[in-house]
């Protein structure tokens, strides 16, 4: 916790994030903050090593978390697995944030001791069902998800401007790949918030963007540094599903100021410059 003075205070074990559900410290990698069940409050997500079911934290909104790893389906399909980077994205746009897991495991010749493991495993996306569950998607969303590789590090953003977020994932021993997603803008509408301060950072590091649309509420904070030895789009990108219109747009900084904007078309990137209060830019990005 942030004293506000420079120092800062381990709340962990008091919040219900220091260990699992039943207590065991784990050994963990990545990890990302994200408001999946869109209540207002951030939720964490930790990948942990083979055996040890992925950590999901439900914010409760009191400085407390719940572990909700087993309910919400992704701590029984991790467990195979050993989990590196992660992060908490909206892959189909439709207004719910997904998961997904960078996998490879430590061992090289983990295959001589252990039948049940390999060195290479494939990486794991989850969507979000809306009730606070998550199904593995990953063998349904295509090749890019099919190969089995030592994968470390992963970050997110939307490369070729078509209004969905793709990956690029860093492996052991072999070249990266660019997975390019292909469905998400198809699927939902969508918003790019690009935020610049001026009394607060440049890049807006630390302000909170949050949208409102027909009843739709979302969050997303500006983040340096991104699950594992990344750096993900310092956008905040919204899916809106079938919505075409955001009624408020509103940008809390780190100086405190409020930027409010309302009634914004969808499927574009607005530039939201600190303390002005309105858009300086607008920038429809279109692709297909």
């Amino acid at each position: 916790r942030n004293g506000g003075d420079g120092t800062f205070t381990d709340m962990a074990l008091i919040a219900g994030v220091g260990y699992s559900g039943d207590g065991r410290m784990e050994a963990s990698m990545g990890a990302d903050f994200g408001d999946y069940d869109n209540d207002g409050w951030l939720d964490l997500v930790v990948p942990n090593f083979q055996r040890e079911p992925t950590s999901v934290y439900r914010n409760e909104g009191d400085g407390m978390f719940a572990y909700e790893s087993s309910r919400s389906g992704i701590g029984r399909g991790s467990l195979a697995f050993v989990g590196w980077s992660t992060a908490f994205f909206d892959y189909d746009n439709d207004g719910f944030l997904d998961v997904f897991i960078a996998n490879g495991h430590t061992l090289d010749n983990i295959e001589l001791f252990d039948a049940s493991a390999t060195y290479p495993q494939r990486n794991q996306l989850f969507a979000n069902r809306h009730d606070g569950t998550f199904q593995d998607v990953s063998d349904q969303v295509g090749p890019g998800m099919a190969t089995s590789k030592v994968s470390r590090g992963a970050a997110f953003g939307d490369y070729d401007q078509d209004g969905d977020i793709d990956i690029f994932v860093v492996h052991s021993k072999k070249a990266a790949d660019l997975l390019r997603n292909e469905g998400g803008h198809r699927a939902g509408h969508w918003l790019h918030v690009r935020v610049v301060g001026v009394t607060s950072n440049r890049d807006g590091i630390g302000a909170r963007v949050e949208i409102q649309a027909d009843g739709l509420k979302q969050i997303r904070e500006i983040k340096a540094g991104s699950g594992l030895y990344g750096q993900n789009d310092l956008r905040a990108t919204f899916g809106l599903g079938g919505k075409t219109q955001i009624d408020l747009l509103q940008v809390r900084w780190p100086s405190g100021v409020v930027d409010r904007i309302h009634n914004l078309p969808a499927d574009q990137m607005v530039v939201v410059m600190e303390g002005e209060g309105r858009v300086v830019e607008s920038q429809s990005e279109g692709g297909d």
